[in-house]
This record gives C-alpha cells, sequence and structure tokens, in this order.
C-alpha cells in the first residue's frame, strides 16, 4: 500500500502540513484503477524528448497526487464529485458516437458550475501553488461553492477522448511566434474528457475545442440541459494542444531523424 499522507502546503488553503491524496479526475469518474506515470524528466535523453515506451512507476491508486489537505480535500469531493461523475458518464456515453468532426450536438443534463469547479481544483492541484498568475482568483472560486466566474485570464476547453493515456500537463508557456508574445497552456486528458487551458490570451488550436468557460456563469445550484458538439481527439504525446493521430506522430519522429542525420 501507498503513503496515505505527505507533508506539503495544500495548493487550495495554502496551510502546510500533512497533504492527502487528491484523485484527478475524481475517483467515481473511473479513475479507481492503478496507472503507470511517467515524469517530464524521465523522458530526456541527451537533451531530447524520447518516449521509450516502457511502462511507468505504478500508481496503486489512480491518477493523481499529493495536493490538497483533508479538509480541502473532503470539501470539494462532497461539493463538486457526484456532479463531475455525471459529466463524466454522460461523456463516456457521448465519446462512443462521436467523431473527430462531428455532425451531432449531444445534450448534456448537468451543473455546470459544479462541473467546471471540479475541472478547476483539477487544474490547480497539477500546478505548484502560486505558479499560476491567477493562482489567487482561481483558489478563491473552487473554496467558495457559491462563487461564479473563472479568473479572466483563463478559459477552458473540451473534447472527448478515446484514448487510455494519461496527459496532465501544468502550466507551460509558449511563444506565439507571430506576435512574439508568450502564451500559457495546461492541459488534463483523462478517458472520456481531454481539458485545454488557455491563460494570458493564449488561442486554442483550431475551432473543434468546445469551450466551457461559460459553465462558470451559472448558479451552484442551476440544473441545465446543455447541448453541443465536442470531437474525439487522439493523445500520443505529452505536450498540450498535441492531437496528432499515432501515425502522424511517428511520422514526424522518422523526418526529424532524417533531418538530424545529414
Amino acid at each position: 500500500m501507498g503513503r496515505r499522507t505527505q507533508n506539503g502546503q495544500c495548493h487550495l488553503c495554502l496551510t502546510e502540513g500533512p497533504l492527502s491524496f487528491e484523485h484527478i479526475p475524481p475517483k467515481s469518474a473511473f479513475n479507481d484503477r492503478p496507472v503507470h506515470v511517467k515524469e517530464f524528466d524521465d523522458l530526456i535523453v541527451d537533451n531530447r524528448v524520447v518516449d521509450d515506451g516502457k511502462p511507468g512507476r505504478k500508481q496503486q491508486r489512480g491518477a493523481g497526487k499529493f495536493s490538497l489537505c483533508a479538509k480541502c480535500n473532503n470539501k470539494t469531493g462532497s461539493w463538486y464529485g457526484d456532479a463531475y461523475k455525471t459529466w463524466a458518464i454522460q461523456g463516456l456515453r457521448h465519446c462512443e458516437h462521436a467523431t473527430t468532426a462531428p455532425s451531432l450536438a449531444f445534450n448534456f443534463q448537468i451543473f455546470p458550475l459544479r462541473v467546471i469547479k471540479q475541472i478547476a481544483c483539477m487544474l490547480v492541484s497539477i500546478n505548484s501553488p502560486g505558479s499560476l498568475k491567477s493562482n489567487f482568483e482561481l483558489r478563491r472560486f473552487v473554496l467558495d461553492k457559491e462563487r461564479r466566474f473563472l479568473p479572466d485570464d483563463l478559459r477552458i476547453y473540451a473534447y472527448h477522448t478515446r484514448s487510455r493515456r494519461i496527459r496532465m500537463t501544468g502550466y507551460a508557456a509558449q511563444l506565439d511566434m507571430n506576435s512574439l508574445r508568450i502564451r500559457g497552456y495546461g492541459e488534463i486528458s483523462y478517458y472520456p474528457w481531454g481539458y485545454l487551458f488557455c491563460f494570458d490570451g493564449a488561442e486554442p488550436p483550431p475551432a473543434y475545442l468546445v469551450d466551457i468557460t461559460n459553465f462558470s456563469t451559472y448558479r451552484y445550484h442551476d440544473w441545465k440541459e446543455i447541448s453541443f458538439r465536442a470531437p474525439v481527439l487522439p493523445i500520443e504525446t505529452m505536450y498540450p494542444a498535441d492531437y496528432r493521430s499515432k501515425d502522424q506522430v511517428e511520422a514526424a519522429v522518422k523526418s526529424n531523424l532524417r533531418n538530424s542525420d545529414k
């Protein structure tokens, strides 16, 4: 059995002390089986990112990390966990019928604010405390169940994935070569949903991703039927906003190897 706690700073209330294991996504949303975890440093060989295809460290309790104190973990779980489970179950059902470029819009019956607060809690958990510019506002948004509206510099986009690969990337700065501005991205992908986080005005890849930022405009007790088209996208690499197929990734690797040999 793994450790049940470890000491550190809670990513939500910032208190120092024992941290409990935060399942990302919640355990009830199909995250109750062992997973294999690879850290970024495990993929660096000779200053190149290389996936050797070997399984990473086995994490028995599922995907997640020690990021929240027991009080914050229990509080957010009781406020948002069941609503996220409902969202995940409906997402799984629709994911099996959707396509890369869906022509049909599916209906979801959900508590939108509770769903996006759980997603925001997951975002806070995968980033170190204080690493996000909007960290203070985001923590307040999660810790107050009635509070509405995400920070102005954050937009959240959703998509379906059938991939059993997990991608959890905290804030990553990228240089926009057109505007020469630094854009911030992050991502969480765990079957059947993926979320791309765009900071500081960063634009998402092609507009097929579904902007669910407006979920934060609803009230805590609002139960709504919402309709939209969510694409099914592959997850083959560790890079946020990379939705290339396995064949496309392999072709790119071969091309890079040929160019490096010249």
